[in-house]
């Protein structure tokens, strides 16, 4: 799996990175409790034909692909990219990991995800 990174920035605010590649397609999950605000960023270092997406699950020690589901944005659209790009999440979890749904060749991308707490 590919490790998540946890970086403390200022306002209480947390950025979480993953490297994601055809040969390390899944992420590690991460918490973020009391994240008011999430936004994702994939870059596609080398696209690859890869797909990659955000999935959040409520389970409490996630195990199977069975227990994460697709994360959509603001407008209801699931959080999915051919391309670089960057949406808002909708939906507040337990946890959150990133993805390749379809690997690619090749493939090496970045993930990000940046949030604000609310705990004080």
């Amino acid at each position: 799996m590919a490790t998540v990174v946890r970086n403390d920035k200022d306002g209480r605010t947390f950025l979480h990175t993953w490297n994601l590649t055809s040969a390390d397609p899944t992420g590690d999950s991460m918490s973020a409790p009391g994240s008011a605000d999430r936004s994702i960023q994939f870059v596609a270092t080398t696209a690859g034909s890869a797909t990659a997406a955000l999935q959040g699950s409520n389970v409490e020690s996630p195990s199977v692909d069975s227990d994460w589901i697709a994360l959509t944005d603001g407008q209801g659209n699931a959080i999915s990219f051919t391309a670089s790009g960057v949406e808002m999440v909708a939906e507040n979890m337990l946890h959150y990991r990133t993805i390749l749904t379809t690997a690619g060749s090749g493939a090496v991308w970045i993930a990000l995800l940046f949030s604000r707490s609310t705990m004080r």
